[in-house]
């Protein structure tokens, strides 16, 4: 009998007990005389079919030839008969073949139902299509038989520069290697290498194997099979997808895998997900392990060639977006020193939001530890906003005074009208230089900071008797609106703790020019004091970076945070157009800012409207000279129990309020809300509502959609699609077919169901090839390629590398530059400051920690459950409950 079948695997698990297990019922029935239909799959040979457990190939009579004269006697043509002698069974989709183990029973064909069933064992004479479906057959047969298997050697054609022959053997073929025994004297504790404990497998010389050479074009032949082991086999059919060679990941599951890394997932969380998928983790063809070499295998991949291709990538965006700038620096040794990029989305946006920029660096976002220096803005409606981002090889003052210089030039030379930066000594002098017209101003919070570490002692708020000194100290800082103000506050202060002789509070005061928040009442910082906008985006940057990744997988990072902050602001500028707010007062202006502001900027005025009713007015001169006075003390940490004054003029519509909260976020404080209700204002003037925070509509982009052409929706990409419908399917075949697996009449219908889907996707494939690739069927040619030009070894010259100190500076037009130089790695940068093991423990850092008080009884000596008045009352009770039920038994 001459076999043309088809071998399929079935999407159902294999369980243990599948694994060379009696046949059932309904494989125990006769066949006579069936003829099964020849079957292929799109794709050539060597397809795949991708099951619940495992993924094995599909051997369509176009890949696997049985010449009926080179037939081994077990296939034979015989008369099929009831008395079955011993027989392997294996599940597959497409016939039930005879092996060399199986006697002349077979199964009954009722309905057109196709048994699935085990590939029958290589035999000298078996051809294939290609040598990987040789591999993929010979690898189906061996998890069935409970080994794996690797290449051993291959030969290859010098004159063709291609395979002829490949020897596939058990993975025990040959011995391992001997360790090699050290003859450096004894062994101490200094010659001893300490290394990872690993199993290995032991090699013991098996003799399995399967030989195939390349006979003519498209086709292999196997010239030698070996069955023989000499050693044990696997005998449980779960345990087989552990060996290395049955443990595949597919390629659509390697691209789905690689979404996930990208979205900043876990290997474990990966895994997980796609155990879910398959519907268990005993299901999952790989395990845990696979998935994190994978990803270890991604971070890798532009190992070497990181800045390359991050400059393609470049390039690819400047394609995309004309407006798209970056540059970089190179030093003497053709590396990447500085780096800078902004799109053209954030040039534009700069130009409406210019007028207040946050600025700081950050560490652990690559793998090089480059400083990451993002530029920071506001929108209008209060959304932190990207306006471009670089990387410094050092913080010095060179280098960021040719990132200032870049981002200016990136802005068409337009300064920020405010910055606000850490106390950095580089980073001011770089802003002095370039930022000329620019008010700068340092953190507070970071000179603060940096203050408790050298004043713990004084500053700390919790210790004995400096509780009054820190609120003093905060007071003064906090609530001087004036820089006459704070003057007067700072004397008093030193002179009531007789500081004035202390070199660290005198230091303080002479930056006060930097960081007070007197000094900057005049100036638009829009509800900033501190870099917190900063702090927080470099959080957003940590928590989507991994610290061990490349720079071109931190710019499509940065990429993908660009977009999630373009959503935020269309679902504002959505909620501000199809949703009413919740009004909190009847006062006309409310209705009136409602249409005026953006949504978040109408909660910060409704706000600053509750508030008004927490002051009463007190007339100093008539209207035009008022004191808000608050009742008791104001909601607001800021007002607390202090007393404004407002100067107001109502024939001239100007008003002015000595907490300078319009001059610093350019919205109405309460205080001159509650003159305007004083007064009779039934609305805002119009020059007390600014476009910065104007809910009218700014395109950004520059392109204006006309009223009559319909919206159109995004789509995804057609990579992204087709990685979504895998994944779905997968898990609703499983979720359907599951169910039905435990009886054959649910099986006989899935195989019959799956067979058909076959048919008809190897129909399809055929069509697409013949309609691509017209005749190539019918038609095979046997064409001799020239044989490649061996590589000559040549000596490597020496790349001539620049003279010392000096910088290139390349920029996005400079394509011949790029071109006739090769750009290196960055090295690793060190960190700036010691490491924490030298740093010097300040007065604060040696404070000993306190001790929590007890719960019983307050002191800080003992805790609760130690407390002895605790144990003496228990005592107590126990004695006193004895007596009274003595008393109680008397």
């Amino acid at each position: 009998m001459t076999c043309s079948g088809v071998f399929y695997l079935n999407s159902a698990p294999l369980q243990e007990h599948d694994f060379l297990a009696a046949p059932s019922d309904l494989e125990l029935q006769q066949v006579s005389g069936a003829a099964f239909p020849p079957m292929c799959v799109a794709g050539g040979a060597g397809a795949h079919v991708s099951s619940s457990n495992l993924t094995l190939p599909v051997i369509s009579n176009e890949t696997l030839h049985l010449p009926s004269n080179s037939a081994p006697p077990e296939l034979a043509t015989q008369q099929l008969s009831n008395s079955a002698s011993k027989m392997l069974p294996t599940e597959s989709g497409g016939v039930t073949v005879p092996t060399a183990e199986t006697s002349a029973d077979g199964v009954d064909v009722e309905d057109d139902v196709e048994v699935l069933s085990t590939p029958h064992e290589p035999f000298v004479g078996m051809s294939f299509n290609t040598s990987d479906a040789a591999k993929d057959y010979y690898n189906y047969y061996a998890r069935h038989t409970g080994f794996s298997i690797r290449i051993d050697t291959s030969r290859e054609l010098k004159k063709a520069n291609e395979k002829t022959k490949y020897i596939y053997v058990c993975q025990k073929a040959r011995v391992n290697k001997k360790e090699k025994v050290a003859d450096d004297g004894p062994i101490t504790e200094k010659n001893i290498v300490r290394q990872r404990r690993r199993d290995y497998v032991d090699r013991t010389h098996c003799t399995a194997r399967m030989i195939v050479r390349k006979t003519s074009l498209g086709h292999w032949e196997v010239v030698n099979f070996e069955r023989e082991h000499n050693h044990e086999r696997l005998r449980k059919f779960s345990l087989t997808k552990y060996l290395k060679s049955h443990r595949d990941i597919p390629a659509e599951e390697k691209e789905f895998i690689k979404l996930l890394h990208g979205c900043r997932i876990t290997t474990t969380r990966a895994y997980q997900i796609m155990a879910e998928l398959y519907g268990g983790i005993e299901n999952c063809p790989y395990t845990e392990g696979d998935t994190k070499n994978l990803c270890v295998e991604y971070r890798a991949e532009y190992r070497d060639k990181d800045v390359k291709a991050t400059l393609e990538y470049f390039e690819e965006l400047k394609k995309e977006d004309p407006e798209f700038y970056y540059s970089y620096t190179l030093d003497e040794f053709d590396r990447v020193e500085n780096l800078f990029w902004v799109d053209g989305a954030a040039r534009r946006t700069y130009e409406l939001y210019s007028d207040g920029l946050s600025f700081d660096t950050t560490y652990l976002t690559n793998a090089y530890n480059m400083p990451c220096a993002p530029f920071i803005g506001i929108d209008r409606n209060g959304i932190t906003i990207q306006l471009g981002c670089g990387f410094l090889r050092n913080e010095k003052t060179e280098g960021f005074v040719w990132l200032f210089t870049e981002f200016k030039k990136a802005m068409g030379g337009k300064d920020p009208a405010n910055i606000i930066t850490d106390q950095d000594i580089a980073m001011k002098a770089a802003i002095a230089e370039v930022f000329v017209s620019s008010v700068p101003r340092n953190c507070r919070w970071h000179i603060m900071e940096n203050a408790r570490k050298t004043m713990g002692v004084f500053l700390d708020s919790k210790g004995d008797g400096k509780q009054e000194l820190a609120d003093d100290f905060k007071d003064c800082i906090d609530n001087s609106f004036t820089p006459a103000e704070f003057e007067q506050k700072w004397q008093a202060f030193l002179d009531k703790y007789e500081l004035n002789n202390d070199e660290r509070f005198q230091h303080l005061y002479d930056m006060r020019h930097c960081w007070i928040p007197a000094y900057f009442m005049h100036f638009f910082f829009p509800f900033l004091q501190t870099t917190a906008r900063s702090e927080g985006f470099n959080v957003v940057l940590k928590r989507y970076v991994n610290p061990k990744n490349s720079i071109l997988n931190f710019v499509q990072q940065y990429k993908k945070i660009q977009q999630m902050i373009f959503s935020k602001q269309d679902l504002q500028e959505a909620a501000t157009a199809t949703k009413v707010p919740r009004y909190l007062t009847g006062h006309p202006m409310e209705h009136q800012m409602k249409k005026a502001y953006t949504r978040r900027l109408f909660n910060v005025f409704q706000h600053e409207l509750q508030l008004s009713s927490s002051y009463y007015v007190v007339r100093v001169e008539g209207d035009d000279l008022i004191d808000i006075v608050p009742y008791r003390r104001c909601p607001d940490l800021l007002y607390g129990t202090r007393t404004f004054r407002v100067t107001s003029s109502r024939v001239e519509g100007l008003y002015s309020c000595t907490c300078c909260k319009f001059e610093r976020d350019e919205v109405l404080c309460c205080h001159i809300l509650k003159v305007f209700d004083a007064l009779a204002v039934h609305e805002v003037p119009d020059r007390y509502i600014l476009p910065r925070w104007s809910v009218e509509p700014v395109v950004d982009s520059g392109v204006e959609v006309a009223a009559n052409v319909p919206l159109q929706e995004a789509q995804i990409t057609d990579h992204r699609k087709h990685v979504i419908r895998y994944s779905r399917m997968c898990t609703n075949f499983n979720k359907i077919v599951r169910p039905f697996m435990a009886d054959d009449e649910g099986y006989g219908i899935v195989s019959k169901q799956v067979s058909a889907l076959q048919s008809n996707l190897v129909a399809l494939g055929k069509r697409r090839v013949s309609s691509v690739l017209p005749g190539l069927e019918c038609e095979q040619v046997d064409i001799e390629q020239p044989a490649a030009p061996r590589p000559q070894n040549k000596s490597r010259k020496k790349q001539a590398h620049l003279p010392e100190g000096v910088r290139i500076q390349i920029c996005h037009n400079s394509l011949l530059a790029r071109m006739l130089l090769v750009i290196g790695e960055p090295p690793i940068t060190k960190k700036q400051g010691l490491p924490r093991s030298k740093r010097y423990k300040t007065g604060l850092g040696l404070l000993l920690p306190k001790n929590p008080p007890c719960g019983y009884c307050g002191s800080t000596e003992h805790t609760t459950s130690t407390c002895p008045a605790k144990s003496a009352r228990k005592q107590t009770k126990e004695l006193s409950d004895k007596s009274l039920n003595e008393v109680a038994a008397a």
